[in-house]
């Protein structure tokens, strides 16, 4: 007597079942995290600095809710005659300065990946190569 072997009928529901519960398993994982708290506003960190709370105290609300401010140095002196303390000043400016630099990052990250470097012109597979360094067709 011959042995069952399996068709493909039979094995097709098992391949959908296992793939349905792989992409379960895979899209649970991908769940947010708790919401972010509110940002200080500028006028709540005035207010905090005139009752004399610690600058670190100011900085540690600002960096749990990840908060860049895109301030620039004339409202940053503005700020520091309102009696808002260095340190939160330069933490300020610190995160303003690395958004930017990550912000530029994937900016060139995206241009290269899909438009070659900075030297390559064109779309692959039509594009060129200039024959030297600042050489451009009339």
């Amino acid at each position: 007597m011959a042995a069952f072997v399996p068709t493909v009928s039979v094995m097709r529901p098992y391949r959908v079942l296992i793939c349905l519960l792989a992409v379960g398993l895979v899209s649970s994982c991908a769940t947010p995290g708790p919401p972010l708290p509110p940002p200080p506003t500028i006028d709540e960190i005035v207010r905090l600095s005139a009752a004399g709370v610690p600058a670190d105290d100011i900085i540690e609300r600002m960096r749990d809710a990840r908060a860049v401010y895109r301030l620039p140095a004339s409202e940053l002196a503005k700020l520091n005659g309102q009696g808002v303390p260095d340190k939160v000043i330069d933490y300020m400016q610190r995160t303003y300065i690395e958004s930017e630099r990550y912000d530029e990052y994937l900016r060139t990250r995206d241009l290269y990946l899909w438009y070659g470097w900075p030297s390559y012109h064109g779309v692959y597979p039509y594009g060129y190569w200039y024959p030297y360094p600042g050489w451009r067709p009339l």
